[in-house]
């Protein structure tokens, strides 16, 4: 098995190279699109070998995060059984059946669908070498470890205080530093294609539903009915929108965000109201250290005129979505041991 260290010194050097040839095809050409198909089969290889390798890290229990996401799980079925249910759900997010994990393998096998023909122009190749960037960056057990910390505290906050928050300020700290709305334990989950989705009702207002058995945080905890545009303006600090986002959203997903983000801000306007992005600024919550680890890693990226280029949206094969949120059916059952 491949260590963790190991999987650290090589995953974020292939999100450089994706970068790299991302920036390389824009701004230098190639020999030909022979050449640049043979690197895109090369790097969904390496991809798809880098999220077989996370999974065997999650197997062998050496993610800090999924360690206390299986800690916490149990602790809130000891103490407060009537959500034991809802706790084994989030439990599931340290191991492969996760809903995070399952979703960068039905990325790759989006990624692979939409390799272009042989024989198309190399610029056909731009947003696949993209997303095999984002999905390395992914996959790297670092970050992945960082993204975690969202269901995480899901579970520190139905302790009532008991077990603490993982690289995050509490709860309470982070919503007074915010302004932010109290949406209850869950929150840092809304908005995050991988646990549900926003929809629209006869009024054109969109509201968040969760996917399947996460339906259990509204179902177990209550609380309002989540608006899209009180979300916006009033959400708190999470991993994925704060950090994550451009690593953890399949370009289905992006696109579907900024539909939405396009529809609210259309309806504001035409009620006289002010619409706020969910993502004009970034929120206060993170602990010290991964503040300064992301800043760091964001300082020695390389950058593209393409890939550095977020609010752009990508152009990706959309296919049916049994797995909603990503495009594509679960990868999950192929990956299990």
């Amino acid at each position: 098995m491949t260590s963790t260290n190991t999987i650290r010194d090589t995953t974020p050097r292939l999100a450089a190279a994706c970068v790299t040839l991302v920036a390389g095809l824009v701004l230098a050409g190639c020999d030909g699109s022979g050449a640049v198909r043979a690197q895109a089969e090369s790097g969904l290889a390496r991809v798809d070998a880098a999220i077989d390798r996370l999974g065997d890290n999650l197997d062998a229990g050496d993610l800090r995060n999924a360690q206390l996401i299986r800690q916490y799980a149990g602790r809130i079925i000891s103490d407060k059984p009537e959500l034991r249910d809802l706790a084994q759900v989030l439990r599931r997010e340290a191991t492969r059946d996760g809903t995070l994990y399952r979703g960068l393998g039905t990325r790759l096998d989006d990624a692979r669908s939409a390799l272009p023909p042989e024989g198309a122009d190399r610029n056909a190749y731009l947003p696949v070498m993209q997303e095999l960037g984002s999905l390395a960056a992914a996959a790297d057990p670092t970050e992945f470890n960082r993204a975690l910390s969202d269901p995480l505290n899901v579970l520190a906050d139905l302790s009532g205080g008991t077990l603490p928050r993982v690289d995050a300020i509490s709860a309470s700290a982070s919503r007074q530093a915010n302004g932010a709305a109290n949406l209850g334990p869950g929150g840092q989950l809304v908005g995050n294609p991988h646990y549900g989705q926003w929809r629209s009702d006869s009024s054109g207002n969109s509201f968040w539903v969760w996917y399947g058995q996460f339906a259990l945080i509204r179902d177990l905890l209550g609380g309002p009915r989540i608006g899209y545009g009180a979300w916006a303006g009033g959400r708190d600090y999470s991993y994925y929108h704060d950090y994550g986002r451009s690593n953890y959203t399949s370009p289905t997903a992006r696109r579907q965000q900024n539909q939405v983000e396009s529809t609210a801000r259309r309806k504001f306007s035409s009620e006289g109201r002010t619409f706020q992005s969910p993502y004009a600024k970034r929120r206060t919550g993170a602990s010290t250290g991964v503040a300064r680890q992301k800043f760091a890693s964001s300082a020695s990226r390389p950058r593209s005129s393409f890939a550095s280029s977020s609010s752009r949206p990508a152009t990706t094969r959309t296919s049916r979505a049994s797995f909603r949120g990503f495009g594509g059916g679960s990868r999950g059952p192929s990956r299990g041991k």
